[in-house]
This record gives C-alpha cells, sequence and structure tokens, in this order.
C-alpha cells in the first residue's frame, strides 16, 4: 500500500467513525421538540361570555364614543352568538351568570373563570372584547369617514390558565388609493366601503375561523 492510500484509507475510517457516532447520539437524543410535545387539554365544552368593552385606563371617552362602543358591543355579540349556534360545545352565558369580567389582554383571574364555567358544567372560557368600533360616515361608494373596528378574544381551559386560541382583529377600512395592499381585499368586498357590522362580522369570522376549537 502506497502512502497515498494509507493515508486515504486512514480518512475513510475516519468519516466513518464520525457518522457512527453521530448516528448513535442521534438515537439516544430524541429531537427537543418531540421529547417536549405535550397534549393539549381536553375541551369539555366552553362558556362563551357576552361581548365586553375594554379601553385602556388612560383613554377617556367620549360620550357618543361610550354609546357606539356599547351599541358595537351588543351588534358583536350577536354576530358572535350566531357564529357559534351550531358549535354543539358552545355554551352561551347571560350578564347575570358572568360574575366578573376580563378582557383577552389580562390577567386570567382563573377562580372567577372556574365559577363562572361551572356553573354551565364547561372546563374552559371565551371571552371577546371590543375597543373601538366607529361607524360609516356616507354610502357604499363614498364616505367622509370609513368604518373601523377593534375587537379581541381568548379560549383558555379555566383549570390551568392554557390558552387554548386568541386572536385579534383591528382595521379602518382604506381606499385602494391610499394603500395599494388593500386591492385584493377591496376585491373581494366588491369594491365597496363596509357597515361598522359588516367589518366586525368579516373580523371576527376571520379570527375565529382559525381556532379548530370554534369552528366545530
Amino acid at each position: 500500500m502506497t502512502a497515498q492510500q494509507f493515508l486515504l484509507s486512514g480518512v475513510m475510517l475516519g468519516v466513518l467513525g464520525l457518522a457512527a457516532g453521530c448516528a448513535s447520539t442521534d438515537m439516544q437524543n430524541p429531537a427537543p421538540a418531540a421529547a417536549a410535545r405535550t397534549a393539549a387539554p381536553a375541551l369539555t365544552c366552553f362558556g362563551v361570555l357576552p361581548v365586553q368593552v375594554s379601553v385602556s385606563e388612560d383613554r377617556v371617552l367620549t360620550a357618543d364614543e361610550e354609546k357606539a362602543l356599547s351599541a358595537g358591543a351588543a351588534v358583536v355579540d350577536a354576530i358572535l352568538r350566531n357564529a357559534l349556534s351550531a358549535n354543539k360545545k358552545a355554551r352561551m352565558l347571560d350578564v347575570d351568570q358572568i360574575g366578573g369580567l376580563q378582557a383577552p389582554d389580562a390577567v386570567v383571574n382563573l377562580e372567577t373563570s372556574r365559577e363562572v364555567a361551572q356553573s354551565v358544567g364547561c372546563n374552559a372560557i371565551l371571552e371577546t372584547s371590543l375597543s373601538r368600533y366607529v361607524e360609516r360616515e356616507g354610502g357604499p361608494y363614498g364616505v367622509q369617514e370609513p368604518a373601523a373596528v377593534t375587537l379581541a378574544y381568548r379560549l383558555y381551559d379555566v383549570g390551568t390558565g392554557t390558552v387554548l386560541c386568541h386572536g385579534r382583529f383591528d382595521e379602518q377600512q382604506q381606499s385602494v388609493m391610499e394603500n395599494l395592499f388593500t386591492l385584493g381585499k377591496a376585491g373581494r368586498r366588491g369594491m365597496t366601503w363596509l357597515t361598522a357590522e359588516e367589518l366586525a362580522r368579516e373580523g371576527l369570522m376571520g379570527q375565529l375561523g382559525q381556532c379548530k376549537h370554534l369552528t366545530k
């Protein structure tokens, strides 16, 4: 065997040894993602809280804004209940059953949530809040002010506080001339200006549609 052949053989043996060592390590140490994977809490059913108005403490509302948000919350609540009417796991709660409300961006109050959920025999709660609801000024083909809606939701297990799904919708409708990225969305909307109710319905349904527990 020449010196060159001997050197080549040594290199090949080293590569094979390294490959064998890597294979052994992979088998003994499974991927962290697989090892850390845990089963999600089993959802028996979920209580649906009425939609609430939620604004930051430093935001001062005018009387007209308060009136618009209150009316908007009733509108979004009707949309929500209609959307979940066919969901066999949804249990609608009324104002007398809710105890204390909390916004989807606040820390979960598990003690209160458990009491509310247990009142309908469920282990999860769906909270939805509305923080902006501005009605369109004008018609479908021309506006002085477009509709604007900001809402959020959170579905969580009341036993552990685990958030099963959450989402947020925040939009003030814009024209294609103001923002070319709205062209596709404008096309789907028939190139018209939506009312606040239409915008809220589109936004809420889009958010709920991303949660497997809310689309059954």
